[in-house]
Formats: C-alpha cells, sequence, structure tokens
C-alpha cells in the first residue's frame, strides 16, 4: 500500500457539508433594513475584508466584528455603527436553518465506514452543533475539533494538529477535504496533510492533491483511484 495513501479523513462542514438556506447577502441586507441604514458595502466586500484579516485567536464573530468596523470606516462612518452592524447580523443567523450539499450526507456515511472520520471546521459549539444536530451527523464523526474555539481557527495548522493527535494519525496519511482554499488548502498544506478541494467550477488559486466536483465524488475517493 502506499504509504501516503489515506487512513483517516477530515472535512469541512460550512460550504462542503452545508450550506445556509439563507445567504450572507440576505442576511446582510435584512440587518442593514433593521438598522434602517443604506448599505455601504457589499457581500463580497466583507468577505475580501474578513479573508485578508491577520489570523490570530479571535472567534469567528470578533473577527466579523472587526471587518464590519474597518468597513464602517472605510466609508467614513462611525465604527460603533460597525459594532451594532454585525450584533444584528449575528442575532439574526439562524445556526439550524442548513440544507446539505447534494451528495454529503451519503459522503459522510460511507467515509465514516472507511475511515477514521474529523470534523475540523472553523466555528464553536454555539455555530456548529446545530448544524450537526439539523443534518443528523451529531454522531457521524470520530472528533470534532471546533476551529476558532478548541485552537486557532484556520488556516492556521493547529485544528488540524489537534485532529491528528486525536486520532493518533499521521500527518500524510490524513486528507482534509474543503471547499476554501484559504481556510482548507492552506491550512492542510501547513500541517502536512493531503487535501481535497471542492470547487465551483473555477479555476483554483493555487494546486490541491485533489480535486472535487462534488461531494458525491466521495462515495468513490479520488485517492483511491489508481
Amino acid at each position: 500500500m502506499d504509504d501516503r495513501s489515506p487512513e483517516a479523513v477530515f472535512l469541512d462542514l460550512d460550504g462542503t457539508i452545508c450550506e445556509y438556506r439563507r445567504s450572507c447577502a440576505e442576511l446582510l441586507a435584512a440587518a442593514f433594513d433593521e438598522l434602517d441604514v443604506d448599505p455601504f458595502f457589499t457581500p463580497a466586500e466583507y468577505r475580501e475584508r474578513f479573508r485578508l484579516q491577520v489570523v490570530t485567536d479571535e472567534t469567528r464573530a470578533e473577527r466579523r466584528e472587526a471587518a464590519f468596523v474597518d468597513l464602517a470606516e472605510a466609508e467614513g462612518r462611525d465604527p460603533a455603527l460597525g459594532r451594532r452592524l454585525a450584533t444584528v447580523y449575528a442575532s439574526m443567523r439562524d445556526h439550524g436553518d442548513v440544507d446539505p450539499l447534494d451528495g454529503a450526507l451519503a459522503a459522510v456515511e460511507s467515509l465514516g465506514e472507511a475511515y477514521d472520520l474529523a470534523l475540523v471546521a472553523n466555528g464553536g459549539p454555539e455555530t456548529t452543533d446545530p448544524k450537526l444536530a439539523t443534518l443528523g451527523l451529531r454522531d457521524a464523526f470520530d472528533v470534532i475539533v471546533y476551529a476558532g474555539y478548541d485552537t486557532a481557527p484556520k488556516p492556521e495548522p493547529g485544528a488540524f494538529h489537534e485532529a491528528l493527535y486525536a486520532l493518533d494519525a499521521a500527518p500524510r496519511r490524513a486528507v482534509h477535504v474543503g471547499d476554501s482554499v484559504f481556510e482548507d488548502v492552506r491550512g492542510a498544506d501547513g500541517a502536512g496533510i493531503q487535501a481535497a478541494l471542492l470547487t465551483d467550477g473555477s479555476e483554483p488559486t493555487s494546486t490541491p492533491d485533489y480535486r472535487l466536483e462534488s461531494m458525491a465524488d466521495l462515495e468513490a475517493p479520488p485517492w483511491e483511484e489508481g
């Protein structure tokens, strides 16, 4: 057997296994409306500002607030407005209001039968557990690592190291599946783990070990080919 043939599979959650029924754009528009403020940044601008932040030990909610404050200040708005907007946005988000991606539930089931399985997702129990409950996946994983809560958030490698330790797995015998080049591919690379990228059809800005067009591809994983 190839000494890099995976024995452990790590999975991201948001954008990989599930997605919110209410999009970021819908939620942001509702938050601006609740405060009776004309929108002064777009969802794309928010995602870009969030991505460009230096990753530290702050929670995702704290990083979101910082991004909203930065975007407010960039438009000459009171930073307090950015903080209020972040609070309203968070209050409107129902973390159990998610749908599975096509093929995701069957993929988790089949992977769990063949490999040690870990969930490595950015977010604490308060955001992650309701999603798992809705999806019926609360007991599907051998270990759950709440990156940004148990460890620094992805792409920092600590969450991957935590999962490796919990499963007693060697990095070269593990593969992480996610949809983000920044969080998932970079994070896995930093921990010496193979990476499988769930793409949206566009060309990724880095080269993962494997590319997936759908979670259904994992019922016959690409690392088992050949």
